[in-house]
């Protein structure tokens, strides 16, 4: 059917093409996004009852047409007309430009128009989540080209994608919008998910808290919820506001803990999860450049070379750096003792894990692996990921007293009673074969299991392509390996991005001239945490700070600050911003009673640590981009 029939049976006449408006000439396909208009195509105005309407982008050059009644267009069997939900029958692609005429085609029934977009008034707003920030941030380099601006080493903004896709509650983005990125979390708690989420966020199963997203968000987001979204781009957009230029966005997964899991849409393998995750990254790239008006135009860049981060950054936008926390990374995990893969295997993905984008990677985390011993969870949790240990290796964890002064976390010692145990009976019995959950002898726990000599050679192809090392997760005995090898090579590219490290290997880190950036946490804890790294040992005496969120990382956030610490408004370190209160919907965020509940309101942390710390926290901080690159461009070969 002709685009002229459709219109014609969407209750249209098809004149000729006289007496159209005259489009604005510098329009683009991309610069419509968010306008209102009167949308005018050779049959006449476009189902003029329900416009104007307001362009509402799904990607770069595709919109919904959200019309004055809050309803989209779309075009299916044979007519267009308005429709209560989004679907991809209310997709719209748009082609050509003001000048030389534009072409609106459905994306799901091909029809296809030319078509007019007349500036108009009287548009519905289309839902979305609010920053609070008032003001464009400028350039960030100082007077000598250094980057002026902080960095977040460790955040997990592709979350919504791991253990199968179907655990973590909502997700950064949604090309039908906010209430379809942050929608009820009862969708995503059938069968174990649900189990485990509860027992992840409450510390027991069937909790019962409230599920419902946008517009309420009564029980979510918070501090001590695990599992649903704290990174919705207009979140991630206020702390970029707040001078936020480097952000290491570590694409996780966990192939053991994923099939526990009842409820599955993504396969569990580690490998096949880094690569979609690094795809939906730069989905992300693409709604945001969508948002502000076509491709680069977005404030959110993903780099994988350490000067285009520094152009970014300079620019006054945020450099995306691609990361790696896998419990099995590069398929070699081990089994019963014996690697399950090779040298030639490590070869091949480190020149894959380059072409994919990745940049730093852990060696081990959460499980031990073909590479060496894991820094093992404590308490309860602990029991869990030790089941995934059991599962992925066919062996617990073999957990020594420690021989020195430094050891990894503490495991259970006594049986755990009552419902708790219960309900890690049901969820791992089955896994397990029966085998009971060990329980360890009091005193110091350390994990025995070291580097190997396949860890070794990676640690070593690491530093031979200009790998950045994450040194958190690995177990003592680990990390005093690869510590040996990195100060034998004289390598100083190595990290502890968000606190799994001990002591003794964060002063080691910065004897080699890597970058160290605490776990979040409270702004108390984190400006305590600068004064202790203010008197570490460092090579050339460059000091800047930076923090790991650990965002989406089922990790707890700071918690209420319990007082008016911050007081709304606050101006941003380069005083091109103000800040208010950021707001989801109903649900208005106070770092004073709410903590960092969302990535956002780590613009308000900022604040808070200027406050507890004074000038000098704050131009350490906003030294750490730099000190980031400089480490990063210094390695990189």
């Amino acid at each position: 059917m002709t685009a002229a029939a459709i219109l014609a049976v969407a209750g249209l006449t098809v004149p000729g093409c006289s007496g159209w408006a005259t489009a604005a000439p510098d329009q683009t396909r991309y610069s419509l996004v968010d306008g209102c208009y009167r949308i005018t195509t050779p049959a006449g105005p476009l189902v003029p009852a329900s416009g104007p309407y307001r362009m509402r982008a799904t990607g770069l050059g595709e919109y919904l047409l959200y019309g004055r009644d809050r309803e989209v267009l779309e075009a299916s069997a044979g007519s267009i007309a308005p429709a209560k939900n989004p679907s991809p029958a209310a997709v719209w692609k748009v082609d050509g430009s003001g000048a030389g005429g534009f072409t609106l085609t459905n994306a799901a029934s091909a029809t296809s128009t030319p078509a007019e977009f007349v500036a108009d008034t009287g548009c519905a707003d289309f839902p979305e989540a609010r920053t609070g920030a008032v003001g464009t941030p400028g350039p960030s380099a100082g007077a000598d080209g250094a980057i002026v601006g902080a960095i977040d080493a460790h955040a997990h903004v592709t979350a919504y994608e791991f253990m199968g896709g179907n655990f973590h509650c909502g997700r950064p983005w949604h090309p039908y919008g906010v209430t379809y990125a942050l929608p009820d979390c009862a969708q995503y708690r059938t069968g174990t998910n649900g189990l485990v989420a509860d027992f992840l966020d409450y510390g027991e199963p069937f909790h019962g808290a409230d599920t419902r997203g946008w517009p309420t968000f009564r029980d979510w987001p918070e501090p001590s919820v695990l599992t649903a979204e704290g990174t919705y781009w207009t979140s991630i957009e206020r702390s970029w506001k707040a001078g936020l230029r480097v952000m290491t966005v570590d694409l996780v997964d966990n192939e053991s803990l994923c099939t526990m899991l009842t409820d599955r849409r993504n396969p569990c393998d580690d490998m096949a999860s880094v690569r979609l995750q690094a795809n939906s990254l730069r989905g992300l790239q693409d709604y945001i450049d969508a948002q502000a008006g076509g491709p680069g135009q977005g404030f959110f860049r993903i780099v994988t070379e350490p000067g285009e981060a520094r152009r970014v950054a300079a620019s006054g936008k945020l450099a995306v750096v691609l990361g790696m926390e896998l419990s099995d990374p590069m398929g070699c995990g081990v089994f019963l003792g014996q690697p399950e893969c090779g040298r030639a295997d490590v070869d091949r993905w480190l020149t894959e894990l380059r072409s994919i984008g990745v940049s730093s990677f852990f060696p081990v985390h959460k499980f031990d692996n073909a590479f060496g011993g894991t820094k093992m969870d404590r308490d309860i949790t602990g029991l869990l990921v030790n089941a995934g240990n059991f599962m992925q290796t066919g062996t617990f964890w073999n957990v020594q007293p420690c021989s020195g002064a430094e050891q990894d976390s503490t495991q259970i010692s006594v049986p755990i009673a009552g419902h708790i145990n219960q309900f890690l009976a049901n969820l791992t019995g089955p896994l397990l074969g029966g085998a009971p959950l060990p329980l360890y002898p009091a005193g110091s726990h350390c994990n025995a299991r070291g580097l190997t000599e396949l860890g070794a050679y990676l640690i070593n192809r690491m530093i031979d392509h200009g790998f950045l090392i994450e040194v958190d997760h690995l177990s003592e005995a680990t990390a005093d390996e690869v510590m040996v090898i990195i100060e034998k090579r004289d390598y100083a590219g190595v990290l502890s991005s968000h606190g799994w490290d001990s002591p003794r290997t964060t002063e080691r880190v910065y004897a080699a001239g890597g970058f160290v950036t605490p776990y979040a946490g409270g702004p108390a804890g984190f400006v305590n945490a600068w004064r202790e790294a203010k008197d570490a040992p460092r090579p050339n005496g460059d000091f800047g700070f930076g923090f790991g969120s650990d965002m989406n990382g089922i990790a707890g956030q700071g918690a209420a600050l319990g007082a008016d610490v911050v007081r709304y408004p606050f101006v941003s370190h380069d005083g091109q911003v103000t800040f208010d209160r950021e707001q989801w919907g109903e649900r208005t965020f106070d770092i004073n009673t709410d903590g960092t509940a969302t990535y956002g309101t780590y613009a308000d942390w900022l604040e808070a640590v200027r406050i507890l710390g004074g000038p000098e926290i704050m131009t350490d901080v906003f030294h750490g981009a730099e000190v980031y690159l400089r480490l990063w461009d210094q390695v990189r070969r």
